[in-house]
């Protein structure tokens, strides 16, 4: 969700006059351009730069603090972007994306007082009052939420009848993200925080689709009725989304195709392939792998099916690789690669991907 306000930022700030000498001009638009590109390492070496010629210059810092955010150090993207709100409040773009990653990061106070200092600079801006009023929303579901701190995870839930649920959920994340670490070469050390809902709430907050069972939008939100029934289940459940936190953690967000997204968290979770396998020879559709890259959340049931059962079929012909780079695709994707580009590094193609529901 941030990255589509890095994404916008890069865009509404090439207007902004950087006055001074031409170095510090040129490092601005280079470090606006690495952004663009993707590349966060390089933006902050460039912003970092700019800002030792010009330390209080609010779009430099707010430059910073979007390459920070890219590169997933998102304290210091959050210290860099309320410094550049001191020196100008009515820096939009910059408030939109402190507002998104104090958010995602479960400081949800900082999100709305952000937001509610920027509208009252743009009051007219009505995607920061939707967004705003969502998380007022939000707010006022989780005031009666407790929450459990185990080592990087942060599990809130309801009442008494959660709590071992959320004891249960902490010892699940905790093996989980070891196992998860282990294969993808990266141990994310941001918190990562779960929400442990009724199933009312579930939707109500998070307008998933009815065959959706939980959703990852930088918090793991999971409906709890029936876990304590369904223990492996509810494993499987968090094992899936803890995947999408790790990922997005490591590859800047709308980096890594859904599929791919898909099929890790599926295989980490403990998918078995042979039944997809029997699914996909029932079914006479075939989704292209390059058409299932932004999102499933549209998909009715039935295409939903399908798309997860590729994208697991087209991971798994990964990991039939013995010893498979995942840490340096992931690495190659972070750089700004395209998964296309990538991919060839490794000797497959995307046919070769498709091969198990193609043929």
């Amino acid at each position: 969700m941030a990255a589509v306000c890095v994404a916008a930022a890069c865009t509404a700030i090439a207007w902004t006059p950087v006055h001074a000498q031409s170095t510090v001009a040129e490092l601005n638009d280079a470090g606006w351009k690495a952004l663009r590109d993707g590349n966060g390492r390089k933006a902050e070496t460039l912003f970092a730069e700019a800002l030792a010629l010009r330390p209080d210059d609010a779009v430099l810092m707010f430059g910073a603090g979007a390459a920070a955010h890219v590169e997933g150090h998102q304290r210091d993207a959050m210290a860099r972007l309320q410094r550049a709100l001191e020196v100008n409040p009515r820096l939009t773009p910059a408030s939109q994306l402190l507002g998104r990653i104090a958010y995602g990061e479960g400081d949800v106070d900082l999100a709305i007082r952000t937001y509610e200092q920027a509208l009252k600079m743009t009051p007219n801006n009505a995607a920061m009052a939707r967004e705003l009023e969502a998380w007022r929303k939000e707010t006022s579901v989780h005031s009666t939420f407790e929450a459990r701190k185990y080592d990087r995870f942060r599990v809130m839930f309801e009442g008494r009848a959660e709590e071992s649920l959320a004891l249960q959920a902490t010892t699940i994340l905790d093996s989980a993200f070891r196992r998860i670490g282990d294969t993808l070469g990266e141990y994310p050390s941001e918190t990562i925080v779960a929400v442990l809902y009724t199933e009312k709430q579930f939707r109500d907050i998070t307008r998933a689709p009815q065959w959706s069972g939980a959703l990852y939008d930088g918090r793991i939100r999971v409906p709890a009725a029936g876990a304590s029934q369904e223990p492996a289940l509810f494993a499987r459940v968090l094992t899936h989304e803890l995947t999408h936190a790790v990922i997005a953690n490591i590859v800047p967000p709308r980096t890594c195709p859904t599929w791919l997204n898909e099929g890790l968290a599926q295989h980490f979770e403990g998918a078995d392939p042979e039944a997809a396998r029997r699914r996909m020879k029932t079914l006479g559709g075939r989704i292209p792998l390059k058409d299932l890259s932004n999102g499933f959340m549209s998909m009715n049931a039935a295409m939903a099916r399908v798309a997860y059962d590729e994208s697991l079929l087209a991971v798994e012909v990964m990991f039939d690789r013995p010893g498979f780079g995942w840490t340096r695709l992931l690495h190659r994707l972070a750089d700004g690669q395209t998964f296309e580009q990538a991919i060839v590094n490794f000797g497959f193609s995307y046919a070769d991907l498709e091969a198990p529901f193609t043929k």
